[in-house]
């Protein structure tokens, strides 16, 4: 171990930002990343056009599709680019000459985690730049960036921050190709989450009650019908959004500790 890397090892935030920098130039350089960006451009920019097939109805096409597309978009790229960060490095066996220095592994882990919350974000403001553009075109004014678009896009970053989290636990306990389903899977039914009771018809009651809790409640970071509908945004918007953070919080502090004790080899 030479000077550099002793210096390197004695700071932690050091570390994880290194770690974090080089992960978001990673995931740029991915095809997925820039295919599903641009499809979900396309897919706002397909929402103007049908609103022109519609009569007095344009701004609600518009923000319907263009929110959905925003919210699809960034959920799908947490979920199959956040699934290979750790399981990718591991299985291509990179992750090895990273540990041998001295990086802790929940460093390296939340480093990764950064890095795709980074493009995520960016990936999200692009997005609501290009919507909040083509709002205004359509109003003539500046009134549709008001404070329900604004908690809209919030809300739909944490639910990124929340699914990436989600990504990075399984990644760290498993196979790529095992995290992406599991992943997939848990952002599906925690669109369902506050359904999930009413639903349920088994005879044990007390099973969605336990799924309630263990799922994360995405159905709740969503002011979409505020924007959509014109009205004020919900007042639990703050609420729901520390929710979503601490229920990420939580996800990376499990995967921390499982990943201290799995074995790379």
């Amino acid at each position: 171990m030479d000077e550099e890397d002793r210096q390197e090892g004695i700071d932690p935030v050091r570390n994880v930002l290194s770690i974090a920098s080089v992960t978001f130039r990673e995931i740029l350089r991915r095809k997925l990343q820039v295919s599903l960006l641009l499809f979900g451009a396309l897919l706002i920019l397909a929402s103007y056009i049908v609103s022109g097939l519609t009569i007095g109805e344009w701004h609600r096409v518009i923000s319907d599709l263009g929110l959905t597309a925003m919210q699809l978009i960034g959920i799908l790229v947490a979920v199959f680019v956040g699934s290979s960060l750790v399981a990718g490095d591991i299985e291509r066996r990179a992750l090895l000459p990273v540990v041998a220095k001295p990086i802790a592994r929940t460093e390296y882990l939340i480093g990764r985690f950064l890095g795709l919350v980074a493009v995520l974000l960016m990936n999200l403001l692009t997005m609501a730049a290009l919507l909040g553009v083509m709002l205004v075109v359509d109003a003539r004014s500046l009134r549709p960036i008001d404070a329900a678009y604004l908690s809209a896009v919030s809300l739909i970053g944490v639910q990124f921050v929340v699914v990436g989290s989600v990504a990075v636990f399984f990644s760290a306990l498993t196979s790529t190709t095992l995290a992406a389903i599991f992943t997939l899977a848990i952002a599906i039914a925690g669109q369902l989450t506050n359904d999930l009771i009413s639903l349920w018809k088994g005879p044990a009651s007390w099973v969605p009650h336990i799924l309630w809790y263990l799922l994360p409640n995405l159905g709740a970071l969503n002011a979409n019908e505020s924007v959509i509908y014109r009205t004020p945004p919900p007042p639990q918007v703050w609420l729901a959004s520390v929710y979503g953070l601490l229920y990420a919080g939580a996800a990376l502090a499990l995967a921390s500790l499982a990943f201290e004790k799995r074995d790379l080899r």
